[in-house]
């Protein structure tokens, strides 16, 4: 099996267009996601991208909302996990990434 690395994305808390958050459904979400639920990560409140110097206050469109972490046996499969979160109820998206997980080195933490 291999990982991939779910990312949660949506509008700011508190935007007018911001649907509020269901802690249940995440729950449930991520009971229904069994084995494959490797990391069940953290959900996020405020965000702030950085790409170059900030001049002033920086408002993104979006923030991030959260990450986990999953197993599946290829990218389309983790995709097809990751069509039934929450994160769409609250007018969000998922973007998944496939983790490359290097052989024969150690952990640097």
């Amino acid at each position: 099996m291999e990982q991939f690395l779910l990312v949660f994305r949506g509008p700011p808390a508190g935007a007018s267009d911001a649907t509020p958050h269901d802690g249940n459904r995440w729950h449930a979400w991520f009971q229904q996601l069994g084995a494959a639920l490797v990391d069940r990560g953290k959900l996020c409140s405020g965000s702030v991208e950085i790409k170059t110097r900030l001049t002033g206050p920086n408002i993104s469109a979006d923030t991030l909302h959260g990450y986990s972490v999953i197993a599946a046996a290829d990218f389309n499969e983790a995709v097809r996990l990751a069509t039934d979160c929450p994160v769409f109820d609250e007018e969000g998206w998922v973007e998944v990434a496939h983790i490359e997980v290097p052989t024969g080195e150690t952990d640097v933490r």
